[in-house]
């Protein structure tokens, strides 16, 4: 049961990515200013996180409902954990991780000063 419990967290964790990658982009496409406040919300925390050079808590969690259901897990097994632990987990340097977050999370801000979320130019008014 702990080890479904980890594959729902890693499904949270990767629905996250996802959203941050996105949220971006999509909020600035659609102009919705409801959308865009919680990406910038999520990205400020998603950006402090990464800055302080910690692991992101629905990590910590994950392995540790693993480690709760098999001391010696692996991450290979469940179909979520194989083909989204790649993905999550990409095997590339964390202090580029880190400051690809960091990036995103600058260039977040900086949208949201340029492009003020509620504000709105020309265009139909819709």
């Amino acid at each position: 049961m702990k080890s479904h419990l980890a594959d729902i967290i890693m499904l949270l964790h990767f629905l996250w990515v996802i959203f941050m990658i996105l949220g971006l982009p999509l909020g600035l496409m659609l102009g919705s200013p409801t959308l865009r406040w919680i990406h910038f919300a999520g990205m400020t925390v998603t950006s402090l996180i990464a800055a302080a050079g910690i692991f992101c808590p629905l990590t910590a969690w994950e392995e540790q409902l693993r480690r709760v259901a098999d001391p010696y897990f692996s991450f290979e097994g469940s179909f979520l954990v194989r083909h989204l632990r790649p993905i999550l987990y990409p095997n590339i340097s964390p202090a580029l991780l880190r400051w690809a977050s960091v990036g995103w999370g600058v260039l977040t801000v900086a949208s949201m000063v340029a492009w003020r979320p509620g504000k709105r130019t020309g265009g139909s008014g819709v």
